[in-house]
């Protein structure tokens, strides 16, 4: 007879079920859960084996001492018999104490005393307590076991999962949570017993001993009763005893407990609430209390790791943190670019990194691409300010106190380019948003520095910004140049620039060096305000006006920069060969920095050529070249916007 081919198959599974997904997602909760909830109750249950099995040996050697204080003692029966004796023949009356031969003899006339019936009560009691915490113990791990083995008996999912929430539903059903619970409290009672029996016995011995083991009992006392209260009015503190969860519900029913939510206003928590759900709404609800506790977390995190890799994996988290919805964690990175410690902020530190890449490989790329687009995120980061605590650290306005990427950070990604060409496209975009706020922070300085001129020109009086420069500019002995060679010396430096800004065949607003000229200009500036302010109050007038005249044309200066700076970006996206990082955003960045009011000065007539020009390449899809045709889409999205 003939084999049939097909009982070799094997048979289709039963319990392929369109459910089985979904109870494969709960599986997979809760059976974490509950391997989380055996394991910690498998520990708990060890601790109490080992310390019960522990104290009930030293409580049954005390109890071995103490008993025979409950039965006639057979030592002095016989002492009191051989004194009866010696009375008699002796015929001494002088031993009138001794109790009768028939009061010695009489069993039924022993009677112990109360302290040595109370110690060898709470004694045999500690012990039975102790005892019976053992036998709960096991019976715990049992029950942990077998109910394991119920939960993941099954293969189906879908059974598995059913039988899961059954047991589950036992559990809290019977309370074997409240069970578990209570087991501790019955061996601390054990606990409380010996050492009440303690002092008894020691009562008849030595009074002394007795008070002080008393007084420690007492104190022993007193800090259990406060381990148990302090969670329920400090919810951060670690402590906690059985009791700890009885108490809560006790003050919770009187509506003792009263909880302050995230708008300031406070009220009472239900006594259906468990303490461990009102720990984790304190530890995670948006509060000025939880931020401070994020800065300090990921300050210790980069503080006591030190090594590049852990920089690298938290850089590769801020563009996503900048980009998302989370107004705490932008606030976070904000913070830690203002950390008071210079060598622990996070500007010096990923500037520090991106010095590493020094190397061309695939984790110098790696970590380049990963600290440029970090970089990039925190500067083009905006965040308002709340009326926090700390609100009034973080200044509105750019200055070089706030500006924690600058023109040494174009250097070194102008150094590390020449290693590792691949990343330029994140080159570009990082190199460009640095620039465009060293010329937001100038312009904010420009425009701090006239309002200064002005107010003093109107009432006379220095902030004490300037008060405090003028005084040490006077106290300084010296040589100081006149106001008039500084005015000299700002003109040629302004020249110098102009003549940069209008060469057109050279590519200089992503060069640190543009930007140096720039800050040595507004030094010279700041330097020659100090100098008119010291020097005779005939010439003051005449000065600031010459210096006011010298900050517009400064101005001017920095709007063509800014106008270049767009122009040199947005030639990199029609010729290179591929979309810097973030061209978009980077594009709008540019354009809306940009001073288009009317009443200004217009831009040089040749950076409107060259503007035109690129336009025109960007819209003629004839012209424009294959390899470039992916970030023509990109640029004309940005055209829509900007213009």
């Amino acid at each position: 007879m003939s084999e049939n081919p097909k009982s070799n198959l094997t048979p289709p599974r039963r319990y392929d079920d369109p459910s089985t997904k979904i109870w494969s997602l709960y599986l997979e909760q809760a059976e974490r859960d509950n391997a989380r909830m055996t394991e910690s109750w498998k520990g708990d249950m060890d601790a109490i084996l080992i310390f019960a099995g522990l104290f009930s040996a030293s409580v049954t050697a005390f109890i071995i001492e103490s008993y025979r204080n409950l039965i006639p003692d057979n030592s002095d029966t016989t002492v009191i018999l051989l004194a009866q004796i010696y009375r008699q023949l002796s015929n001494d009356t002088s031993l009138t104490t001794i109790p009768s031969v028939a009061r010695v003899l009489d069993t039924n006339a022993f009677v112990p005393s109360n302290s040595t019936l109370v110690c060898n009560i709470l004694w045999f009691l500690s012990l039975s307590m102790s005892l019976t915490t053992a036998l709960s113990a096991t019976l715990v791990q049992q029950w942990s076991r077998n109910y394991l083995q119920e939960t993941v008996g099954r293969e189906i999912p879908y059974q598995r999962a059913r039988i899961s929430t059954y047991l589950y539903e036992g559990l809290t059903k019977f309370h074997m949570k409240s069970i578990v619970t209570a087991i501790p409290m019955l061996l601390h009672a054990s606990l409380l017993s010996f050492f009440a029996g303690l002092v008894l016995f020691l009562q008849p011995v030595n009074a002394r001993i007795s008070y002080f083991i008393l007084s420690l009992l007492l104190a022993t006392a007193v800090l259990y009763v406060l381990i148990s209260i302090l969670p329920i009015f400090y919810f951060d503190c670690p402590y906690g005893s059985p009791l700890t969860k009885i108490w809560w519900r006790i003050l919770c029913s009187l509506q003792l407990i009263v909880r302050e939510n995230s708008k300031g206003s406070s009220s009472p928590v239900p006594s259906n609430h468990p303490l461990e759900k009102v720990r984790e709404w304190e530890a995670t609800n948006i509060s000025y209390e939880r931020d401070e506790r994020d800065f300090r977390a990921i300050c210790w995190t980069l503080e006591y790791s030190p090594d590049d890799s852990t920089l690298e994996l938290f850089a590769s988290t801020i563009p996503d943190v900048v980009a998302g919805i989370d107004y705490s964690a932008k606030l976070l990175c904000r913070r830690m670019l203002d950390r008071d410690d210079p060598s622990m902020r996070l500007g010096f530190r990923l500037t520090r990194l991106l010095a590493t890449c020094t190397i061309d490989s695939v984790w110098a790329r790696r970590r380049c691409t990963v600290t440029l687009s970090a970089i990039w995120s925190l500067t083009m980061m905006s965040l308002p300010m709340p009326n926090t605590p700390y609100s009034e650290q973080l200044q509105p306005f750019m200055n070089r106190g706030t500006l924690r990427f600058d023109e040494h950070t174009i250097r070194s990604i102008e150094t590390i380019q020449r290693y590792i060409p691949d990343a330029s496209p994140h080159y570009l975009s990082t190199a460009t948003v640095i620039a465009r706020s060293l010329l937001d922070m100038f312009s904010d300085h420009i425009l701090y520095l006239e309002t200064e001129l002005l107010n003093f020109a109107r009432t006379g009086t220095l902030t004490e910004r300037y008060h405090k420069l003028v005084s040490k500019a006077r106290k300084n002995t010296l040589r100081r140049r006149g106001p008039r060679s500084m005015m000299d010396r700002i003109d040629k430096e302004a020249q110098n620039i102009q003549q940069r800004l209008d060469n057109t065949e050279q590519r200089i607003m992503l060069s640190a060096s543009t930007y140096m000229s720039l800050d040595s200009l507004f030094l010279n500036l700041d330097d020659a305000v100090v100098a008119v302010l010291i020097g005779n109050k005939e010439e003051i007038p005449p000065y600031i006006q010459e210096i006011l005249i010298r900050l517009t044309e400064f101005q001017t200066l920095l709007r063509q920069a800014s106008f270049l700076l767009m122009l040199e970006f947005v030639e990199h996206i029609l010729k290179g060969p591929s979309l810097p990082h973030e061209a978009f955003n980077t594009t709008r960045r540019l354009y809306l920095r940009l001073e288009l009011d009317s009443h200004r000065e217009p831009y040089p007539l040749h950076s409107q050529i060259r503007l035109v020009g690129y336009v025109d390449d960007a819209l003629d899809l004839q012209n424009y070249h294959l390899n470039n045709a992916r970030g023509q889409p990109a640029f004309q999205m940005a055209l829509s916007t900007c213009f």
